[in-house]
């Protein structure tokens, strides 16, 4: 009775003991594998050096100055990769009121807040008013440009328009609306985003209250050239604290708490080589960001900043107008690279007593296609020949919608065409233009081969020889506005170019600028005042796992949306 249940538990010892010596000699579970670390932030690369936190005065608007201003500066619009007005409905609200008199209102959401915690206020407004409207001003100037009686407060770099000229504006702090009322209707109003500098930390620098400045700015009197008057001491001391605050000393950087944005980024660190911003958790606006940091790394030049990325140390960059070599080794080390147009535009521009057969003659003589071909389709496969003076397709749907219907060329040569225009009359073209652009060299001599079918001899200008063209580089805006206005400040004209552009002037709505615009274009088709040849090449460079970044048409621009970037890979 007792020796059968003692003879089971001898067994089950047993199995126990062989189990645990099998258990020994088994191989041991593999350790799992750390989990690879998650990435967060990218790395941006710019050619440049930063050099001030505030990229709208003279001296601060460098290309590397502004491309981080584009980071951490928010206002009441931006522009697009085509360079086409984004109202920012996170921060507020700008609305056109009434058409005649143009009246706009500023309206600011409430919460919003700078990078330092304080609101974003109509303070902040009314002093970006006073920034960007030169109401002050009684400067009289020579003819280089200099001062010769009065004050101009603050440097900025774009200079005022004299057609973008408002009143004072009126608040109401009850509703957070500031309104203008222009003196005549203008056509970019929708380009005028008031929010600049924050005016606590200006003041600060300068060494007066907010309130202060504020009353400097509502009750001091518009400035009269011909009546200059002794300047404003508030408003001097804060022009001077917006010219120059932001700056860095020389040999060093810019200060970090100056950098006080009112966009989703904070700084954390500046250093000659780089800057490093931070997600800001309390920001309330439409952009915030899936990143939690971007780090910007400055480079002295295009080679070692293509080096860079071609090494996979930037993510993003916007790498400027590629050769071939240049592209294929890129996207040989793996690099997505996205070309397309930018708003640099060369065109054929005829002198002002060039006659008017060998303006029709050279236009006519000019291959167009073959130009863009050669020189341009390498890199950029979709390249066509230039159709405006006015825009270029960096513009997307707007040049589109210019181009269609205004009256530009042909892009194919008509030798026979040429030579019927001056009668079978041979001609002399003389050219001018910089040998050391090796586009503009590249373009002279094919014209040379082009004009010789068309019975014209195109040389090169000497020195001191007048020019009856010149190939120019022109930066095209993204407003048909300014490019009109410019075009036609640089002596490029026709026949009822000049009213039109009066009545694009006073154009609001933007049907009625395309009108204009289109019709200025036609002006200057039918007066040959030049030929408009292909647009520069630019490019954005993608590092591997990077989703999100779009192309820019903006020379030297960061791409848009950064808020839309994302990165899946470490």
């Amino acid at each position: 009775m007792t020796t059968r249940p003692r003879a089971l538990l001898r067994a089950a010892a047993l199995l126990v003991v062989a189990t645990i010596g099998l258990s020994a000699c088994s191989a041991p579970e593999p350790a799992p594998e750390p989990e690879k670390p998650v990435r967060t932030s990218l790395t941006v690369g710019v050619v440049g050096s930063l050099t001030s936190f505030n990229a709208a005065t003279a001296q601060g608007a460098t290309p590397a100055n502004r491309a981080v201003a584009s980071l951490l500066d928010e206002r009441l619009g931006s522009l697009d990769g085509e360079l086409q007005v984004v109202p920012n409905n996170g921060m507020g609200r700008i609305t056109r009121v009434e058409g005649d008199p143009l009246t706009v209102s500023y309206e600011l959401f409430p919460d919003r807040t700078w990078s330092d915690g304080t609101p974003v206020s109509l303070d902040d407004l009314l002093f970006g008013w006073a920034v960007s409207s030169h109401f002050f001003d009684d400067a009289t100037y020579d003819a280089q440009g200099q001062i010769v009686s009065g004050t101009r407060y603050f440097q900025t770099a774009v200079p005022a328009d004299p057609n973008a000229r408002t009143a004072r504006p009126t608040l109401n702090r009850a509703k957070d609306t500031l309104t203008l009322v222009y003196d005549q209707p203008f056509a970019d109003w929708n380009r005028q985003w008031m929010l600049d500098r924050p005016v606590h930390v200006v003041a600060a620098k300068a060494g007066v209250t907010v309130q202060q400045l504020m009353t400097a700015i509502l009750s001091t009197a518009e400035g009269d050239p011909s009546a200059p008057a002794t300047p404003n001491p508030v408003l001097a001391a804060a022009a001077a604290a917006w010219n120059t605050g932001f700056d860095a000393p020389a040999g060093g950087v810019p200060d970090a708490a100056s950098a006080v944005a009112a966009g989703p980024w904070k700084v954390s660190e500046v250093t000659a080589d780089a800057l490093t911003i931070e997600r800001r958790d309390d920001y309330q606006g439409a952009h915030y960001p899936g990143l939690t940091g971007l780090t910007v790394r400055f480079f002295a030049d295009r080679a070692s900043q293509l080096a860079a990325v071609a090494a996979g140390e930037v993510d993003v960059a916007n790498v400027g107008d590629l050769d071939p070599t240049q592209l294929a080794s890129l996207t040989d080390a793996g690099v997505q690279v996205t070309t397309g147009p930018t708003t640099q535009t060369l065109q054929l521009r005829f002198a002002d007593g060039t006659p008017s057969d060998l303006r029709q003659a050279v236009t006519l003589s000019l291959d167009r296609d073959s130009l863009v071909k050669e020189l341009m389709q390498k890199v950029r496969p979709d390249a066509r020949p230039l159709q405006s003076f006015l825009s270029s397709p960096a513009t997307g749907q707007l040049y589109n919608d210019l181009t269609s219907g205004n009256n530009a060329p042909g892009t194919s040569a008509d030798p026979d065409a040429a030579r019927s225009a001056l009668e079978d009359r041979a001609a002399v073209l003389r050219v001018a233009y910089d040998a050391t652009d090796d586009l503009s060299g590249a373009v002279f001599t094919r014209l040379v081969t082009m004009g010789a079918k068309a019975g014209i001899a195109v040389r090169a200008a000497a020195e001191g020889e007048q020019a009856e063209a010149t190939l120019s580089w022109v930066g095209e805006d993204e407003s048909l506005y300014r490019s009109s206005r410019d075009r036609l400040a640089e002596g490029v004209d026709g026949p009822d170019a000049q009213r039109a552009f009066r009545k694009l002037t006073n154009d609001t709505d933007p049907v009625d600028v395309l009108a204009s615009a289109k019709e200025i274009d036609r002006s200057l088709f039918t007066a040959y005042a030049g030929v408009p040849l292909f647009e520069r090449t630019g490019a954005v460079a993608v590092g591997k796992g990077v989703q999100g970044v779009a192309y820019t048409s903006e020379p030297d621009g960061i791409p848009p949306s950064f808020w839309t970037w994302s990165v899946t890979t470490p």
